[in-house]
């Protein structure tokens, strides 16, 4: 608590008065102290007042496996992590919490009046929701959350833009023409992620058709694995888009996507774009880039408007244009993309990010399966 003393001269009484802020509780200010001095001085020196410091919020981080599992929960781990180190913010967190076990967790956190929840999964949902009705003063996010109450924020770093980076630097790159996409489940979150790199290769497909209407289009495999977490399935599912020639393949499942970057190493047949960190040191030899998420932006959104009264209900959402997501560097692939290509997927991503390119945001199949192939031009 800081002290600060505003004299007014020639003998005038002087009061100090204290507040101390808590983002968690209001606590009562101490009672008011007067201080009597008289000081001869030719002139009146006036101080402006300044704002007591707010206290520091506590945020609880509830994940569904390990922080430091290197992709999902690790890239908001992380940023949660140095919003604490700046002191910005002090964290508990909860790892391997199922969805029939987030109610009794979160309930726990909020029975103890944290600022903000945060329930890193769209699989927490339901039981998220149903813990922000009975807790209406304490406050939510839904990691890829999309559905909200007035206590209940989506906390969301989209992927689609990035995603279709990542497809049109995939499409520009193979030489089997077919590229593979490996995720966990047929979910809102992953169409968003798997519809973005499709959109990607298609524009990489019309580009090539219009400069050769003969040119040999790139063939997209999708495969869901429907698990988060078993590397077997990834492994397989990996594998068996290589023997239909996959040569890149972007994934967007932790577990599954760990079994992908195996099959790849072992097989030396594809290689591999990671998701939501860089996965580049984990894999060296097959990780070309990664389709890197930024959770430090909505989340200081989000603290900034618990701190102002002002939180609402909403999507806190920041992509590709805005700083929320990105394409790693290169790394030791830097050396062996030509020129052209990198040139080609850099003016790519500033023509999404200046909106002359608008890449799809898809959260449900309505039509059935999508296709990476453009249509033949007429002329």
């Amino acid at each position: 608590m800081n002290r600060i003393s505003y004299k007014v001269w020639a003998g005038v009484l002087v009061a100090v008065a204290f507040s101390l802020f808590a983002a968690c509780a209001p606590v009562a200010a101490p009672a008011p102290q007067v201080v009597k001095e008289t000081v001869v001085v030719p002139q009146t020196v006036v101080v402006p007042p300044t704002g007591a410091a707010a206290s520091v919020p506590r945020v609880a981080l509830i994940m569904s496996g390990k922080r430091a599992d290197q992709s999902w929960n690790q890239y908001m781990s992380d940023d949660v992590s140095q919003l604490e180190k700046d002191g910005k913010i002090q964290v508990s967190y909860a790892e391997d919490v199922t969805p029939a076990d987030f109610e009794r967790v979160a309930g726990d956190y909020a029975s103890q009046n944290y600022d903000l929840i945060i329930a890193h999964t769209a699989d927490f949902t339901e039981a998220a929701l149903k813990v922000a009705k009975q807790y209406p003063n304490v406050k939510f996010a839904i990691t890829g959350g999309t559905q909200f109450l007035p206590n209940v924020a989506g906390l969301n770093t989209w992927n689609h833009m990035s995603a279709a980076a990542a497809g049109y630097l995939a499409a520009l790159l193979s030489k089997t023409k077919t590229v593979g996409i490996v995720g966990a489940f047929a979910y809102p979150t992953q169409f968003v992620a798997h519809e973005g790199f499709k959109f990607g290769v298609f524009r990489a497909n019309q580009e090539a058709l219009k400069a050769d209407k003969t040119a040999k289009q790139v063939h997209c495999l999708e495969t869901f694995t429907n698990t988060w977490f078993d590397t077997a399935l990834g492994y397989e599912a990996a594998k068996a888009q290589m023997d239909q020639g996959a040569d890149y393949i972007y994934i967007s499942a932790s577990g599954a996507g760990f079994g992908v970057i195996k099959a790849a190493e072992e097989t030396k047949k594809a290689y591999v774009i990671g998701s939501f960190v860089d996965m580049n040191p984990f894999a060296p030899d097959v990780i070309v880039t990664s389709d890197v998420r930024h959770a430090l932006l909505p989340l200081e959104a989000v603290l900034a408007d618990i701190q102002a009264g002002k939180f609402e209900g909403k999507d806190y959402s920041f992509d590709l244009t805005n700083g929320g997501t990105s394409l790693a560097p290169y790394h030791n692939f830097d050396s062996q993309i030509p020129q052209d290509v990198k040139d080609k997927v850099r003016k790519f991503e500033q023509g999404i990010i200046s909106r002359q390119i608008l890449v799809p945001f898809v959260t449900a199949k309505l039509a059935g399966e999508t296709k990476c192939e453009a249509p033949i031009p007429s002329s």
